[in-house]
Protein backbone atom coordinates (compact mmCIF):
# COMPACT_ATOMS: atom_id res chain seq x y z
CA UNK A 1 0.00 0.00 0.00
CA UNK A 2 2.49 2.63 0.91
CA UNK A 3 4.38 1.73 -2.20
CA UNK A 4 3.84 3.81 -5.39
CA UNK A 5 3.75 1.96 -8.58
CA UNK A 6 5.37 3.21 -11.78
CA UNK A 7 2.38 3.70 -13.30
CA UNK A 8 0.95 5.93 -10.12
CA UNK A 9 4.16 8.26 -10.35
CA UNK A 10 3.97 8.76 -14.47
CA UNK A 11 0.25 9.59 -13.85
CA UNK A 12 1.40 12.41 -10.65
CA UNK A 13 3.97 13.52 -13.10
CA UNK A 14 1.35 13.87 -16.24
CA UNK A 15 -0.74 15.59 -13.82
CA UNK A 16 1.61 18.29 -12.13
CA UNK A 17 2.57 18.67 -15.63
CA UNK A 18 -0.87 19.85 -17.11
CA UNK A 19 -1.34 21.50 -14.08
CA UNK A 20 2.15 23.72 -15.04
CA UNK A 21 0.92 24.33 -18.06
CA UNK A 22 -2.80 25.39 -17.29
CA UNK A 23 -1.33 28.48 -14.98
CA UNK A 24 1.40 29.32 -17.82
CA UNK A 25 -1.31 29.55 -20.38
CA UNK A 26 -3.67 31.57 -17.77
CA UNK A 27 -0.51 33.56 -16.81
CA UNK A 28 -0.10 34.73 -20.72
CA UNK A 29 -3.29 35.18 -21.19
CA UNK A 30 -3.68 37.69 -17.92
CA UNK A 31 -0.09 39.47 -19.55
CA UNK A 32 -1.64 39.84 -23.17
CA UNK A 33 -4.61 41.07 -22.07
CA UNK A 34 -2.32 43.65 -19.35
CA UNK A 35 -0.30 44.66 -22.45
CA UNK A 36 -3.61 45.45 -24.74
CA UNK A 37 -4.79 47.51 -21.42
CA UNK A 38 -1.46 49.36 -21.31
CA UNK A 39 -1.48 50.03 -25.05
CA UNK A 40 -4.78 51.47 -24.87
CA UNK A 41 -4.03 53.92 -22.19
CA UNK A 42 -0.74 55.17 -23.47
CA UNK A 43 -2.79 55.42 -27.47
CA UNK A 44 -5.14 57.56 -24.77
CA UNK A 45 -2.77 60.13 -23.18
CA UNK A 46 -1.33 60.70 -26.65
CA UNK A 47 -4.63 61.76 -28.43
CA UNK A 48 -5.53 63.62 -25.67
CA UNK A 49 -1.56 65.51 -25.43
CA UNK A 50 -2.36 66.15 -29.55
CA UNK A 51 -5.62 67.57 -28.27
CA UNK A 52 -4.42 69.71 -25.82
CA UNK A 53 -1.33 71.00 -27.58
CA UNK A 54 -3.85 71.78 -30.93
CA UNK A 55 -6.48 73.58 -28.13
CA UNK A 56 -3.81 75.98 -26.95
CA UNK A 57 -2.63 76.43 -30.79
CA UNK A 58 -5.89 77.69 -31.45
CA UNK A 59 -6.39 79.57 -28.27
CA UNK A 60 -2.80 81.66 -28.95
CA UNK A 61 -3.96 82.41 -32.71
CA UNK A 62 -7.23 83.61 -31.29
CA UNK A 63 -5.64 85.73 -29.04
CA UNK A 64 -2.83 87.53 -31.86
CA UNK A 65 -6.22 87.46 -33.97
CA UNK A 66 -8.02 89.38 -31.05
CA UNK A 67 -5.29 91.70 -30.46
CA UNK A 68 -4.57 92.71 -33.83
CA UNK A 69 -8.33 93.44 -33.95
CA UNK A 70 -8.25 95.83 -30.93
CA UNK A 71 -4.87 97.36 -30.87
CA UNK A 72 -3.88 97.89 -34.84
CA UNK A 73 -5.13 101.08 -35.88
CA UNK A 74 -4.84 99.67 -39.77
CA UNK A 75 -7.92 99.15 -40.00
CA UNK A 76 -9.72 102.27 -37.78
CA UNK A 77 -10.29 104.80 -40.21
CA UNK A 78 -8.02 108.23 -40.09
CA UNK A 79 -9.46 111.70 -39.09
CA UNK A 80 -8.18 114.28 -41.43
CA UNK A 81 -5.04 116.50 -39.88
CA UNK A 82 -5.84 119.20 -37.61
CA UNK A 83 -5.48 122.77 -39.04
CA UNK A 84 -3.68 125.41 -36.90
CA UNK A 85 -3.42 128.75 -37.89
CA UNK A 86 -0.34 130.26 -37.86
CA UNK A 87 -2.01 133.11 -35.75
CA UNK A 88 -4.67 133.63 -33.50
CA UNK A 89 -7.67 135.70 -34.24
CA UNK A 90 -7.16 138.46 -32.03
CA UNK A 91 -10.12 139.92 -30.16
CA UNK A 92 -11.59 143.83 -30.68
Amino acid sequence: MGIETPNDIDRAAIEEHAQRTVEQTALRKVRKALDGIEETEAARRRTLRYALIACALLALLGLWFFWGLLFDDSGAPKSPPMKVPSALPQKQ
